[in-house]
């Protein structure tokens, strides 16, 4: 796990350099060590750099950047190999030598001797680029669903500059900020989409799953890109494979997956932890991992003292599976809470919505002080086991679609059961709901945008599959592990989600809706598997709990902070703010902290005064 930057051009183009300074964008994803190579080729001028945070091999023998000297590439390379053991007896078994115990030669040798075709023998999140010495050739590579960042952009010289920051990018390539990105992301609470836009014009993501290739030729830079993963192929290809299965026997499987996927992600040189919420998924995780691990300790945002936290319920859960827990429930200063928040925007490079960021933030700076570097997480088991309420609608619009007035019932039933157990939290429905249904109203309160409406229902013919890979590709997933990727990494800690191993994603998103939704519960299925597992006051639990921050923060200083960080920054700002504008009235604290949408906005307006930071002292 590691921050990634390099450059790529011919040497007659009189590209710039890498200048040093940028270094300080990845060195806080690799705080190890920092290594360099640079090509000797008379015609091109190839340079690559690594920070590495040391998770699988503590030597050097597995420091970066890696070159094969029995053949002409070399490596720089973010990310795990979840099943780097299995790859490497397969590649020995082909007559490949090793001369260290790292995931890193693993993947290097993997792609000598299969290229592109061996991507799909990887169980990992992974994001590097690979340069071949006698060709010329760079490709850039990113895992099934874009878990680790890759950006790349085209300079003024036509060279290629990639990085794991954004922010790298975008200085070197003098990029300014893609008011569309900024626009739509706030809109719909999406920033990370498949078109692999980013915060900055002209600079783009890979695509998860994707590669691109870029080779130098007569003078001219030649640019090729293809996909090596299809989800919605993979699914298909998956639901044809487990058709003729009873229920049983496919929750036997996920069982079986889910525990595996925990399993080798416990792979580690270095301490491992886990994150608890007292939600379903965290629960599941850690369950399953102190029955394979023994001593593990836990991390979340709570207090057992606060009962509008989670604490109480992981102060429970923690004592009945004997896990140590760690709880993060600071009463923040007015000058703590500015220095979150600049922590925070610098470490995602990238607007935010919403404090559950910084508070997630929060959480990943106390695993670092306590000195674990690995934190296993629940991320995606809504999106694939269908936990999010949308997915009742859905599924019941599934069902009548296909005329199946049995499971339009069942549906009906469960919709009305979670609506009835939820009416708590009627707030939250009304203000998601607003991203369902956009009116034709002005997009914000105090931004001068206009946003082109988007369907979040998708295809009014599709299955519940069909919309939840929506949400694994583009509505949901990539943005949440985009705000996890940088908050974990901003504090040198690898995140690890055993819900994103792709076998288990593409056989929860397989099953039949039946075993998603029942009984007014979502992800059915996980709350079956961990039957005897996880206790009954989690696993039969309706109701969701984020991080509860907004009203407490906003009331005690971060409003103030806000309000008065965009109104000193009025005259750069103005290009984005409504005329005729009465900004001192609209960014009141009380406003802020009622209204999550300006709340959202300020955020946004606070990272356009200075999108590319550099981190405080």
């Amino acid at each position: 796990m590691c921050g990634v930057l390099g450059l790529y051009a011919r040497r007659e183009s009189n590209s710039p350099s890498i200048s040093e300074s940028l270094f300080r964008f990845i060195e806080q994803r690799g705080p190890d060590n920092f290594g360099s190579w640079s090509s000797d080729s008379s015609n091109l001028k190839v340079d690559f750099y690594h920070s590495r945070l040391s998770i699988i091999d503590m030597s050097d023998d597995a420091s970066q950047p890696m070159g094969d000297p029995s053949s002409d590439w070399v490596i720089t390379y973010n990310g795990e190999i979840y099943n780097y053991i299995e790859v490497r007896e397969e590649l020995i078994n082909l007559g490949w030598q090793f001369t260290s115990a790292s995931d890193t030669e693993v993947l290097l040798k993997a792609w000598t001797e299969w290229g592109v075709a061996g991507l799909p023998r990887l169980n990992g999140m992974f994001a590097f680029a690979v340069f071949n010495k006698i060709t010329g050739e760079i490709w850039l590579i990113r895992d099934r669903f874009g878990v680790k960042p890759l950006v790349w952009a085209k300079t003024d010289s036509d060279a290629i500059v990639f990085s794991s920051s954004v922010a790298a990018v975008a200085q070197h390539a003098k990029a300014k900020v893609d008011v569309d990105y900024c626009s739509f992301g706030l809109k719909y609470q999406a920033f990370e989409m498949p078109q692999g836009n980013t915060p900055f014009i002209g600079v783009k993501a890979i695509s998860a799953g994707g590669w691109m290739k870029f080779n130098a030729v007569n003078n001219e830079l030649i640019t090729e890109s293809g996909l090596w993963y299809d989800l919605k192929n993979a699914v298909h290809d998956k639901l044809v494979k487990t058709m003729h299965l009873s229920d049983d026997e496919l929750l036997q499987e996920c069982r079986f997956v889910l525990e595996d996927a925990v399993k080798i992600r416990l792979r580690s040189d270095v301490p491992v932890a886990v994150a608890l919420s007292g939600g379903l998924d965290s629960s599941s995780i850690a369950a399953l991992a102190k029955n394979l691990k023994g001593e593990l300790h836990g991390f979340t945002y709570g207090h057992f003292n606060a009962p509008l936290s989670e604490g109480p319920t992981v102060a429970r859960f923690s004592n009945e599976i004997s896990v140590t827990p760690h709880y993060i429930w600071p009463q923040y200063s007015m000058e703590q809470l500015e220095t979150l928040l600049n922590d925070t925007l610098y470490c995602q490079e990238a607007p935010f919505p919403s404090l559950s960021v910084m508070a997630q933030n929060a959480v990943f700076k106390e695993v670092k002080k306590e000195n674990f570097k690995v934190l296993l997480g629940g991320q995606g088991g809504d999106e694939i086991f269908a936990g999010y309420r949308k997915f009742f609608i859905v599924a019941l619009r599934e069902a009548f679609n296909s005329k199946n007035m049995v499971a339009c019932l069942e549906l009906i039933y469960s919709l009305g059961l979670m609506l009835f157990y939820e009416s708590s939290q009627a707030k939250v429905y009304l203000t998601a709901l607003k991203r369902y249904f956009p009116s034709d109203k002005a997009s914000f309160n105090l931004l001068n945008w206009d946003v082109e409406s988007a369907n979040l229902w998708g295809d009014a013919k599709g299955t519940l599959a069909d919309r939840q890979i929506e949400d694994v590709m583009a509505w949901s997933i990539p943005s949440l592990l985009r705000y996890e990727d940088r908050n974990s990494m901003g504090h040198g800690v690898e995140s690890r989600l055993p819900f994103m191993d792709f076998r288990l994603v593409e056989l929860a998103l397989a099953l039949p809706s039946r075993l998603k939704i029942k009984n007014g519960f979502g992800k059915s299925a996980v709350r079956r598997i961990m039957k005897d597992i996880v206790p009954e006051y989690i696993r039969l639990d309706r109701k969701k709990r984020g991080f509860d921050v907004t009203q407490t923060w906003v009331n005690s200083g971060l409003g103030e902070i806000l309000r008065q960080t965009i109104l000193d920054n009025r005259d750069s700002l103005s290009d984005y703010i409504k005329d005729n504008l009465n900004l001192e009235s609209q960014l009141s604290v009380e406003n802020i902290s009622q209204s999550d949408e300006i709340l959202d906005e300020a955020l946004m307006l606070v990272w356009l005064t200075n999108p590319i930071r550099t981190k405080l002292s």
